[in-house]
């Protein structure tokens, strides 16, 4: 089981968290139209291991509403909750949704915490890595990182080669 404590030294902390599948779960899907018509319902775990085809068009209606039926994942709220605890940390909830207003609510209402939310409105992985990237610039030195998606993760892990005197821990949330 990773600690917390054993993650991070002395530096400028950042956690960053994903919220769907990783947080937590809702009734909440991903809605693929191929090129033939045909349409997809996908779940946020199926769509982080979905591989795009040509002519693939995607649908996140469900991710701009409240949330549907969410159920926290306990382990890793929990590690939120703990890196919330140290004032020192920048504690952030990463996701691709577009609106942070709906897991605002789920955090104060189910959890009685208030998480700084950032939506980067998009799945490409880039995003995330690129929302990082500049918090490095902006002098973090120890990073960790937990997310459901094993693309995000690759994302995230490339900015090791980039910033070799940072450090950077990387989970894959299952």
């Amino acid at each position: 089981m990773i600690k917390l404590k054993d993650i991070l030294s002395e530096g400028k902390s950042l956690f960053v968290f994903d919220f769907d599948d990783t947080l937590a779960r809702s009734d909440a899907y991903i809605y693929v139209k191929k090129s033939n018509g045909q349409e997809l319902t996908l779940d946020p775990a199926e769509y982080a291991t979905y591989k795009e085809e040509p002519g693939d068009t995607f649908d996140f209606r469900d991710f701009n509403k409240m949330l549907r039926n969410p159920r926290a994942i306990k382990s890793n709220v929990d590690m939120l909750k703990k890196a919330l605890r140290n004032p020192q940390n920048k504690v952030t909830v990463l996701t691709a949704r577009a609106i942070a207003y709906p897991l605002n609510h789920f955090f104060k209402t189910q959890h009685g915490i208030s998480p700084y939310v950032v939506g980067v409105a998009g799945a490409n992985p880039k995003l995330k890595s690129d929302w990082i990237e500049k918090h490095i610039k902006k002098g973090y030195t120890d990073i960790f990182f937990i997310d459901d998606s094993p693309k995000n993760i690759r994302a995230v892990d490339g900015l090791k080669r980039k910033y070799p005197n940072i450090k950077i821990v990387t989970k894959l949330a299952k």
